[in-house]
């Protein structure tokens, strides 16, 4: 038995120390972007419009990202069709009430875990790899200051971006040229103490009661 935990505990350890990986490389000529498990993942080019899935930094296998199944899109509509409808059948038969002053008062702590949950990810986000320059613009210039906007902000989020990577907006119209190579990772052992963390924040038992809801005509206690 004490055999069988030490090796589920190395295990969980040496899973621990993985890391999520988002890779992004644009060049004149090619355009990738990776997300996945150390050197595990899909691999998409933008370009083409094909992927290729990686095991431990090894080609497996290729596909389309542009495949489309319109027989199969339709089987599903129609079966989340049918499972709304039945949803819908169920609420009908015993209908429950859940009270707006609940909501409220828990909107604030939910709304604090959620942001100090997102901060804390932004945190933990160790950038690998950053340098490069991109010139763009869209079809007007609201758009291309928005993007802009959104530039500054993820500067601000991660401090280690500033000055490595860099965004020139083109206020005349569409464009995009420019080289980039963006490597960010998080460690796993983060993430699943930055969700340790929400859920104890979080009221969860009066979060559960709510999506429960009451039944009509009972009385609170």
């Amino acid at each position: 038995m004490l055999y069988f935990v030490v090796i589920f505990v190395v295990v969980m350890v040496a899973v621990l120390l993985l890391r999520l990986r988002v890779r992004l490389e644009i060049a004149d000529d090619k355009r990738l972007l990776f997300a996945g498990l150390g050197r595990t993942g899909p691999e998409l080019d933008l370009r083409s419009k094909r992927g290729v899935f990686k095991l431990f930094g090894m080609r497996l296998r290729e596909f389309e990202t542009t495949r489309k199944k319109p027989e199969k899109t339709a089987a599903k509509h129609k079966r989340l069709e049918k499972a709304i409808e039945l949803a819908e059948r169920a609420e009908g038969k015993g209908k429950r009430r859940r009270s707006l002053r609940q909501i409220i008062q828990i909107v604030p702590q939910v709304t604090t875990a959620l942001w100090q949950y997102l901060v804390g990810l932004l945190k933990s986000v160790i950038v690998e790899q950053a340098e490069g320059q991109i010139e763009a613009g869209f079809e007007s210039p609201d758009i291309t200051g928005r993007a802009f906007g959104y530039y500054q902000a993820a500067l601000a989020a991660v401090p280690a971006m500033l000055g490595r990577v860099r965004y020139v907006p083109d206020w005349d119209g569409p464009s995009f040229s420019g080289v980039m190579h963006i490597q960010v990772a998080l460690p796993l052992w983060r993430l699943f103490f930055q969700t340790a963390a929400l859920l104890w924040r979080l009221p969860l038992i009066r979060i559960i009661k709510l999506a429960i809801g009451e039944k009509k005509g009972a009385q609170d206690g």
